[in-house]
């Protein structure tokens, strides 16, 4: 049995249910009203007819990009070590003291 998924297109192209034509991604909304982060509301246009159709899909692609996310939130944050700063002299006395001390 040959392996045919290579060369298979990646999705399917949406069908009109009115006409059969193909139809156009106009808008995709993610739907934060699921329980499960990943579905996306997407509004069709069809190209031939101009009926538009809305539905509820999941995306794999939004899934991975909260997951992200929520692991960018948690990862501890890398804070550089403090570095003593040695006070700055402010004008004329301020530096006469400064070489008194020897900084």
């Amino acid at each position: 049995m040959p392996d045919d998924d290579k060369d298979a297109e990646p999705y399917a192209p949406m069908r009109c249910m009115e006409c059969g034509r193909e139809m156009v991604l106009i808008n995709a909304i993610e739907d934060w009203t699921m329980p499960v982060i990943g579905f996306e509301r997407h509004a069709y246009m069809c190209s031939a007819c101009g009926a538009i159709e809305k539905r509820t899909v999941f995306s794999k692609q939004a899934k991975e990009k909260h997951e992200a996310e929520i692991a960018a939130a948690l990862a501890p944050r890398i804070v550089p070590a403090a570095v003593e700063k040695q006070p700055t002299a402010k004008g004329f006395f301020g530096r006469f003291l400064a070489k008194i001390r020897g900084q």
